[in-house]
């Protein structure tokens, strides 16, 4: 019975593998719906899918098609966020960064989010990495709904937050398409403690 089984399953991975010795299919690749021209074999539609996450994009792959979808994230990092009453947004001096470390800061983030992901729900947050590679805030996720909303923006203060190394911070905006989902980075920008 043993004998039967390892037979079986050797042929069922020779006409996977079949494929691939013989030349495999052409993957078509479309980013953000339009087609690229680019003539590459489906199997490198995992490689190709994991430079486009560490670049900040979506893809998704289904019968010799990977489609990527690239959202466009501008973050910046400010002083203050305020909405009046007519709705218009005021943002307050840009911060580039401070002199000293271990001193209570407030500042808040100003994240705009167009063409973003198609999703049921979107879940983004923003975290604050230390020159030493450690989250120093990791944020909380807020939950968007990216079916009928693909342009939205939003804001999260940061109060009281002190740091304690020397060096460049990074603020970084991360989207996932489903709650246990893998995390892409989206967006960052950056501000400086000391000289």
């Amino acid at each position: 019975m043993k004998r039967k089984s390892i037979i079986a399953l050797t042929s069922l991975m020779l006409l996977g593998a079949a494929p691939a010795v013989m030349g495999d299919g052409a993957l078509k690749i479309t980013v953000d719906g339009a087609r690229v021209a680019a003539d590459l074999g489906t199997s490198s539609a995992r490689s190709v899918s994991e430079v486009v996450e560490s670049l900040g994009g979506f893809p998704s792959y289904a019968s010799g098609r990977l489609a990527i979808e690239k959202p466009e994230v501008n973050v910046l990092v400010l002083e203050g966020i305020q909405q009046t009453r007519t709705k218009d947004i005021v943002f307050s001096n840009p911060i580039t960064g401070w002199l000293e470390k271990d001193i209570p800061r407030t500042f808040g983030v100003f994240v705009e989010v167009d063409d973003a992901p198609t999703a049921k729900d979107l879940y983004v947050r923003v975290k604050v990495i230390a020159p030493n590679g450690k989250v120093v805030d990791n944020g909380k996720d807020r939950v968007i709904s990216a079916k009928t909303n693909d342009h939205f923006y939003f804001s999260q203060p940061f109060v009281s937050m002190k740091f304690d190394q020397f060096g460049t911070y990074k603020v970084q905006v991360v989207m996932k398409k489903e709650k246990n989902g893998q995390e892409v980075i989206v967006g960052e920008n950056s501000f400086k403690i000391g000289k």
